[in-house]
């Protein structure tokens, strides 16, 4: 199955923030190959720029590469860019870019923050980790 992984998701399992267990399983389902994962041309560099707050520069070029290791991009071109700030039914313009990250690349949209995407889930499938694993 082709998942877009919120960044969010990486947030959780960096920080072991609460139900991180879950989010780390999402992630390992990519890993292990039973997922196409994609990530946002955000999330590598928001994961950096959160690691470098607390680690050295090149532990946190390693640490990015290691987390998003697996995963494919999504490129932020500027069709997507103009998209995501168009969008209207999604108010943060970093969630509108994982929306429509999500729709260019996947069938469902992986996020820990499901009431940022109410508005557009007849567009695409969100689903928290939980529900992700419960489901799938």
């Amino acid at each position: 199955m082709r998942i877009l992984v919120d960044i969010n998701i990486f947030i959780d399992v960096q920080r072991r923030r609460r139900n991180w267990n879950a989010s780390y399983s999402v992630l390992k389902t990519v890993i292990d190959g039973k997922n196409e994962g994609f990530i946002s041309a955000l999330t590598p560099a928001i994961i950096y720029f959160l690691r470098r707050e607390i680690t050295p520069e090149g532990q946190a070029r390693q640490e990015t590469l290691d987390a998003i290791d697996g995963f494919r991009i999504v490129d932020l071109t500027e069709s997507l860019i103009q998209a995501a700030f168009g969008e209207k039914r999604v108010e943060d313009v970093e969630d509108a870019i994982q929306f429509h990250s999500a729709k260019q690349s996947s069938s469902l949209l992986i996020t820990r923050n499901k009431k940022d995407f109410q508005r557009v889930a007849q567009d695409i499938k969100v689903l928290t980790p939980e529900e992700f694993l419960k489901t799938y």
